[in-house]
């Protein structure tokens, strides 16, 4: 009997049980740091990944249980924040350098880090959504955190990427509520081998590079073009950072936006919400790559969160980075806060008003796709390896936090969040990112 064959046999649905947390901790130090960039792309995959989840309702009692059985077993307590999705919500994707799930096969680290810190708001009415991406050099204010009984104390001016150290998910989530001034119910946690085993169980996701890419750290090697990626490839695609871009670490945001957009295009396109085959296949992948707050572990929210996805179009979910600077002398290689621009942009993102984007915003890492990049490959398998430098070039200093609302708002009302379905979009001069419906193309690195 397969695994898809008697689903519906009243034997095969036990009650589905709430399992132990997760966790980890050590040193600072290992033998090798590996690239960091990934981490961010994980994140934002997490979240699509969520959201194809969610959709385990979908699917026979028994597929639903195996599923939630897995999340269940993995999720963690976050915290405080209420877990109800009617009305506007926020989900935090977080990607642990360091993870348990990783391995050593990308270098080993004595810390855990969130080298990853997505932040995604749908709005009130469920008509759009937003994900910011966080440096993970973010030179931010902390708050206190808690881990395994053991209280760390509130610190000041230090790289984002610490907070996972200091008091695990839980205090990534209260870390990024201070920074952004939203209430954060929800999280998910992701390793390197997510990335791999979802990309392949979608059948890969198309990419675009303008030019040649052969870079030996990552062992990414592609054509101009477009290619379609899974497996190792897409793991090194979106590890790359010498390959595309001006070679730093930002401009691998560009990468990630550009993968994820184009991966719910794919999930939206394909029929992936709807078939229970290729639901359950993908769902039992993540069920152990992901690890979720106990609150997002719960059949009726993921089903609920689907079922939002499945009503907002690609022009209305957009991907911006939060704005920072690493021109600052007295935080030499990190990122440093564009206080007024980062202020207006998560004003805008908790007030559901609608988030506009210049026509040179799409970021340092990409640019629109043209005729030009023809043909696709499809690339995937264990074809890809090598390691890749850490990156240090981002990081940021100071908070441009807002007073938090009790629905996940700032300052603004149901009143205000009803009329930014008709609101014109807010284009915050500074602000890049592009949204779901633009198809980009990762810039070749010069030379």
């Amino acid at each position: 009997m397969s695994e898809f064959d008697d689903l519906t046999d009243p034997r095969r649905q036990p009650t589905i049980f709430a399992g132990p947390g997760h966790r980890v901790s050590g040193g600072r130090h290992g033998r090798r740091r590996p690239d960091l960039g990934m981490h961010r792309l994980l994140a934002g995959i997490g979240i699509t990944a969520a959201v194809a989840i969610a959709s385990a309702g979908s699917l026979t009692a028994y597929a639903a249980y195996d599923v939630g059985h897995g999340l269940a077993e993995n999720s963690v307590d976050v915290g405080g924040a209420a877990d109800s999705i009617d009305g506007a919500f926020n989900v935090l994707a977080v990607a642990a350098d360091n993870d348990p799930a990783q391995g050593d096969a990308y270098g080993v680290r004595g810390a855990t880090l969130n080298d990853s810190n997505v932040l995604l708001h749908v709005s009130a009415d469920h008509t759009q959504a937003v994900a910011v991406s966080f440096p993970r050099d973010l030179i931010v204010d902390q708050p206190a955190c808690s881990a395994r009984g053991t209280m760390s104390p509130a610190v000041t001016n230090t790289p984002l990427n610490q907070a996972y150290g200091r008091g695990g998910l839980a205090c990534v989530v209260s870390t990024i509520e201070h920074v952004s001034g939203l209430s954060i119910p929800f999280a998910a946690q992701m390793s390197f081998s997510g990335i791999i085993g979802l990309s392949d169980a979608i059948g890969g996701v198309p990419v675009c590079v303008t030019d040649r890419v052969d870079d030996p750290f990552t062992g990414l090697k592609l054509k101009a073009g477009n290619h379609t990626v899974s497996g190792a490839t897409a793991l090194a695609f979106l590890r790359d950072r010498h390959g595309v871009g001006d070679g730093s670490d930002l401009s691998r945001i560009s990468s990630l936006q550009q993968f994820l957009s184009s991966l719910v295009r794919k999930v939206k396109s394909d029929g992936t919400l709807e078939d229970p085959t290729k639901l359950y296949r993908l769902a039992r992948v993540a069920s152990k790559s992901v690890v979720l707050s106990t609150s997002l572990a719960k059949p009726d929210t993921l089903v609920g969160i689907a079922r939002t996805f499945q009503g907002i179009g690609l022009d209305r979910i957009t991907f911006v980075q939060y704005p920072g600077t690493t021109t600052d002398p007295s935080y030499p290689g990190k990122v440093v806060p564009i206080a007024a621009t980062a202020d207006q942009l998560m004003r805008a993102v908790a007030h559901d008003r609608p988030i506009g984007l210049d026509s040179d915003a799409i970021g340092r890492g990409s640019t629109t796709a043209t005729d030009t990049a023809t043909g696709d490959t499809a690339t995937g398998g264990t074809d890809q390896g090598g390691t890749d430098e850490a990156g240090g070039d981002a990081g940021g200093g100071g908070s441009a936090a807002s007073t938090r609302g009790d629905s996940g708002s700032t300052d603004g009302g149901a009143d205000d969040a009803g009329r930014a379905s008709s609101a014109s979009p807010e284009t915050i001069p500074g602000v890049t990112g592009q949204t779901a419906e633009q198809k980009t193309c990762a810039v070749a690195a010069a030379g």
